[in-house]
């Protein structure tokens, strides 16, 4: 269980990996625990004990394919895909990140929204730039 394998490294790192967790609803519980939900909130997610050192959101604004992400200890990097029509690979156009700024708490899509008004890159939206490559 994790809080005797927390107990048994001390001070030592102990990562907890799953792509899956983001609060205790994430969790799949075994019905035949009792209190198995509880547990979890209480060891994994209560008093900041265990800190989230990388995590990457992925989003849809405005059509755009975005990302968030957190790596510690720096604040989001939010970024959105753009097509580089210059470049193919395998007869599909290759798309960049594109940084569009940086958030002290987790990012929204209405967040990423305001981002993608401000740039002129993203001026017309993904599929009025597809349209445009096939004219």
């Amino acid at each position: 269980d994790i809080q005797s394998m927390d107990e048994q490294m001390k001070e030592r790192l102990f990562l907890l990996v799953n792509p899956f967790w983001r609060n205790v609803d994430s969790w799949g519980f075994n019905i035949l625990a009792p209190n198995a939900k509880k547990r979890a909130q209480e060891v994994v997610f209560d008093d900041d004990k265990f800190i989230e050192t990388y995590v990457m959101l992925r989003f849809s604004a405005r059509g755009e394919r975005c990302v968030a992400l957190k790596v510690y200890p720096y604040d989001w990097q939010l970024y959105a895909y753009l097509e580089d029509d210059s470049r193919s690979y395998g007869g599909n156009i290759v798309e960049e990140a594109v940084r569009l700024g940086a958030s002290k708490d987790e990012p929204t899509s209405a967040q990423f929204t305001d981002l993608l008004n401000e740039r002129p890159e993203f001026k017309m939206s993904r599929n009025m730039r597809q349209i445009n490559r096939m004219m």
